[in-house]
């Protein structure tokens, strides 16, 4: 999701494009169905086929009548198997010791590509996020006199922001604090089912996206075993002639060492129907899966396979005064935003992935800084 997958996205265009043409992913190498979870419920066991559920979150809390962060965890719903495999992480009343979703990192996101327009930067900050009548809202906005509730933003630029299961340490140097060094994983899991329903923002110059990153993808030397930027979808092809969703891979950090591989596909719905739609990967030992409101929509062995945990982003940006998106899309200048709409949360694990899971620390090597 950083800005270096726009730039790494369109020198493997053709790449992207004539996948798309043979389908290759959609060969029978995969297997491309949806997990059954009719079945799979907070109180069931284990299904047949070893899924159960680990958490869902439909965010019926009320952020102006409880505060953001206590609004935001107020309805997560951990699975019993989850709470029996996992005692550490709840209380002896089985409540969770603390909650998994806070905002993403205060502060600027992108600097201004213009020096002489520093306005146009893009900031993340938490006062962008309300929770409210069953859904979480991020809200984007280009200000001229924006007040940070924690004095950190400035009073002109551009504001969004996000959400995640991912705390930044206080006192870090902020050069580096959102880079792997101090993160704090409220909520990691590697491989099972992930599953966002959410509106996607409809406006020039900003893209929402549903994506899962490690603490150490940014080392060198493993590819993407030891860790794997996961987009599993990013909106940014609100201007194409035909309805399409770009789906990302990204290992070895940001830096000259940094590898991509993504995937932009023709779809059969309107992402920017103003309805909710559901975004969802299926992340096995082997291969990942991507889907779309229930339908395969890409499939990929990239980097080798993330087998660490994760911790889930659903975040929006915005252009920095070049227009640009991900994927190399021509996304238009940011002027007036439009809100990403988060409705729900669904997170499932397999008992038959677990034993490939490797813990992070046993992989050496140093992480790459470059943004």
């Amino acid at each position: 999701m950083a800005l270096i997958a726009a730039v790494c996205l369109a020198a493997v265009i053709s790449v992207t494009f004539a996948a798309c043409a043979r389908e290759e992913w959609n060969d029978g190498s995969y297997d491309l169905s949806l997990p059954d979870f009719s079945a799979v419920t907070a109180v069931s066991g284990v299904s047949e086929d070893g899924w159960y559920l680990v958490f869902e979150d439909e965010f019926n809390g009320d952020s102006e009548s409880s505060g953001l962060q206590s609004a935001l965890n107020a309805s997560t719903v951990f699975g019993e198997v989850y709470k029996r495999k996992n005692p550490g992480f709840f209380n002896e009343d089985g409540s969770v010791k603390r909650g998994i979703w806070t905002t993403s990192p205060e502060g600027v996101r992108w600097e201004s590509n213009d020096p002489g327009k520093p306005e146009q930067a893009c900031y993340w900050c938490s006062d962008m996020v309300s929770v409210g009548g069953g859904y979480v809202t991020v809200s984007s906005a280009q200000e001229s006199g924006h007040e940070c509730s924690k004095g950190i933003c400035p009073a002109e630029g551009r504001f969004t922001s996000g959400i995640e299961t991912r705390a930044i340490a206080e006192g870090e140097d902020s050069e580096t604090s959102n880079k792997g060094q101090a993160d704090d994983l409220l909520f990691a899991q590697a491989f099972g089912y992930f599953e966002a329903t959410v509106k996607v923002p409809d406006a020039d110059g900003m893209w929402s996206a549903f994506w899962l990153q490690s603490s150490n993808m940014r080392k060198i030397g493993a590819e993407g075993v030891d860790g794997t930027e996961i987009d599993v979808y990013e909106s940014a092809f609100r201007r194409s002639s035909k309805s399409k969703m770009g789906h990302a891979l990204l290992w070895n950090g940001y830096g000259e060492y940094a590898k991509v591989e993504g995937y932009i596909g023709e779809i059969p719905m309107d992402l920017y129907d103003g309805q909710f739609h559901t975004f969802a990967l299926k992340w096995t030992p082997e291969y990942y899966v991507f889907y779309i409101d229930g339908v395969a929509t890409w499939a990929s062995r990239g980097g080798g396979v993330s087998h660490v945990k994760e911790f889930l982003r659903l975040t929006v940006e915005l252009d920095a005064g070049d227009k640009w998106g991900p994927h190399g899309q021509k996304i238009g200048a940011f002027k007036q935003g439009d809100d990403f709409v988060i409705d729900s949360v669904r997170v499932y694990q397999n008992e038959n992935y677990e034993k490939y899971i490797i813990d992070d620390g046993q992989f050496s090597g140093d992480l790459d800084l470059a943004s």
